[in-house]
């Protein structure tokens, strides 16, 4: 384990290590030839009783004990999922149990030391995080999924089928993929279509300096350009996020240089130049008087609210901010979606923020049998039904680019993360979660992560110059990454 690599939770960490002896030995998993995980063996394979799109074994009954993380996104889509999985594999079948809370479950389980009695696969997040839980080797690794043939993909690969930056982004540790996203959402700056109509305004800014003008022409009918949440400072990286650094970087012509150190946490970090000049970018629209004076005191609801009633023309939120603001919507409301774009040539590549999750992780110390039809599972959830039912019922962005092939399929999808499909299909998009590929524990971490929210608000407004917030970051950060190398 790398000595960047620090345990979140101490506790975890050791009941992981003390179970470590009692998970499973791994079989070898041949891949069929039609993209399957791999074929079974003795009187199973021997009398053809496998299903021919995996491999695995007709009569050999499984049940997978599920933990279910109940979210805004419901039941429903799982549901169907597993009835659909059921019918077309029914010698496997699910034990459920949903909660909203399924984490304090999992840590229990986890402090309990009993892999019997823990789930097959679960969703949510893992107390202490996951870092612990793979080092001690109680995950299992899901990487070899974005090689599977999806059931309904025509022999593409998930990894082929994927959005567009979807694979290279997606959360892994070390490397690895412990949970195949099957969900996504994204954010930048969310509007009013109609407004947009109204007055003239480019919904689809190229350049920097198109969105520059853009904000001018909006300030100029006395309206807010831009709000966000004060009280919650990180709301406007959503629109002017980590993923406008790797916009810059690409410009820069310096794009792997700064990926590795952001991913890797090598400095710089806060003053490396693509950071600089997206808070001097931000400084500058704040002088320029293009945030709302009161940011500070706006919580999330509240600044999405200054949009829905036209006291401000964009938010930097997500494409959730649908279903979050349903029940005061206007009706003649119709929301659209833009990202700021960093170059100052058109067809440039705009990079845009992915959180793709809502993955299931698959306990490493389980029977063989039960961790493929695991997986098995995981690669279910992206068939087109079922992710036309995480985007209905769900209200989440299908994880496909071959989604909105189907009009009436693609009419499924709300009007929030619509917009963001569509975004993506007039310009040049890559997707970008933003992950670190090791963490750090130290107290000066937090510290640093501190001195930059406590400044947001003041440099959105022009009142803070960023440069000494940025120094004071970095030295702190710097601690951090120090005491994580010894």
């Amino acid at each position: 384990m790398s000595k960047q690599i620090k345990a979140v939770s101490i506790t975890v960490a050791v009941a992981m290590l003390a179970l470590m002896g009692a998970a499973c030995g791994k079989a070898d998993d041949k891949k069929a030839a039609d993209g399957g995980q791999g074929a079974a063996s003795g009187a199973s394979a021997a009398n053809g009783g496998v299903y021919p799109e995996n491999g695995l074994p007709k009569d050999q009954k499984v049940t997978l004990k599920v933990g279910f993380f109940e979210s805004g996104m419901g039941r429903e889509w799982f549901d169907y999922a597993m009835d659909s999985f059921k019918k077309k594999f029914p010698n496997v079948s699910f034990e459920v149990v949903y909660s909203p809370k399924i984490d304090t479950i999992i840590g229990t389980k986890i402090s309990a030391g009993n892999d019997q009695d823990m789930f097959d696969l679960f969703s949510g997040s893992i107390p202490g995080g996951v870092e612990p839980v793979v080092a001690a080797g109680k995950l299992e690794p899901q990487e070899d999924l974005w090689d599977r043939k999806a059931y309904d993909g025509g022999g593409k690969t998930l990894k082929e089928i994927a959005l567009d930056g979807e694979y290279v982004s997606a959360p892994r540790v070390l490397g690895k993929t412990y949970a195949l996203p099957n969900a996504g959402t994204s954010a930048g700056l969310m509007f009013d279509k109609n407004m947009f109509v109204k007055n003239g305004w480019n919904q689809n800014p190229k350049t920097w300096e198109e969105f520059l003008k853009l904000c001018e022409d909006i300030k100029a009918k006395g309206i807010i350009p831009i709000t966000f949440p004060g009280q919650y400072p990180g709301y406007l990286d959503y629109a002017f996020g980590v993923w406008k650094q790797f916009e810059l970087a690409e410009i820069n012509g310096n794009l792997k240089t700064f990926e590795d150190n952001y991913r890797n946490f090598k400095l710089p970090q806060h003053l490396a130049p693509e950071n600089i000049e997206r808070w001097n970018r931000v400084f500058e629209m704040g002088k320029k008087g293009y945030f709302p004076e009161g940011v500070a005191a706006l919580n999330h609801t509240q600044s999405q609210m200054q949009v829905l009633q036209g006291k401000a023309a964009m938010v930097s939120s997500g494409t959730w901010v649908q279903n979050e603001m349903k029940e005061s919507t206007p009706k003649e409301f119709k929301w659209g979606f833009m990202a700021v774009p960093m170059s100052s040539k058109p067809g440039s590549t705009i990079y845009v923020r992915l959180s793709a999750g809502n993955g299931n992780y698959i306990w490493a110390a389980k029977p063989e049998l039960n961790k493929k039809w695991a997986k098995e599972f995981n690669v279910w959830l992206w068939n087109l039904d079922v992710q036309t039912m995480i985007a209905d019922k769900g209200g989440m962005l299908p994880v496909r680019k071959d989604f909105s092939d189907d009009p009436v399929r693609a009419s499924k999808i709300q009007d929030a993360p619509k917009a963001m499909y569509d975004y993506m299909k007039t310009n040049k998009v890559m997707l970008e979660s933003g992950f670190r590929n090791v963490s750090l524990t130290d107290p000066a971490y937090q510290q640093s992560n501190k001195v930059m929210n406590e400044a947001v608000t003041q440099i959105a407004l022009g009142k803070q110059d960023p440069m000494p917030v940025l120094q004071e970051a970095e030295a702190l950060l710097k601690k951090a990454i120090e005491a994580a190398a010894k």
